[in-house]
């Protein structure tokens, strides 16, 4: 009994410990300017999984929908990481200035349904 009361104590110590850790920890977003001119090696190799994530999740989510925001073809629909980034950047760059402070994820679904719309869709 006195063991269990110990091992409890010791991981209720060891989350909150964890969680003030955590708590100075800021979340930020990764915007189109961010993505196209990295300041460092370190955001260059940061920004691929992060847009690979964007991208599978944007991917999983359509799946989900009756009404498609975007139609890639195939079954399961394949995108990959450069043609992803190829129509990101494409898109941006139609859009000169104007989309360099939209987050990554706004940009990548809005480039998806420009390039890949739904036929018989008014959109």
């Amino acid at each position: 009994m006195i063991k269990q009361a110990c091992f409890a104590m010791m991981v209720s110590v060891s989350l909150l410990s964890t969680g003030w850790l955590c708590a100075g920890a800021n979340a930020q977003t990764v915007t189109v300017e961010q993505y196209q001119h990295p300041k460092s090696e370190k955001e260059l190799s940061f920004n691929r999984p992060y847009l690979e994530g964007i991208k599978d999740a944007l991917i999983a989510y359509n799946m989900s929908v009756e009404d498609r925001l975007f139609c890639l073809g195939g079954m399961p629909p394949t995108l990959s990481f450069e043609q992803a980034s190829d129509t990101l950047l494409l898109w941006a760059r139609k859009r000169k200035g104007d989309a360099a402070g939209l987050s990554l994820g706004l940009a990548m679904l809005y480039s998806l349904k420009e390039a890949f719309p739904c036929k018989g869709t008014a959109r």
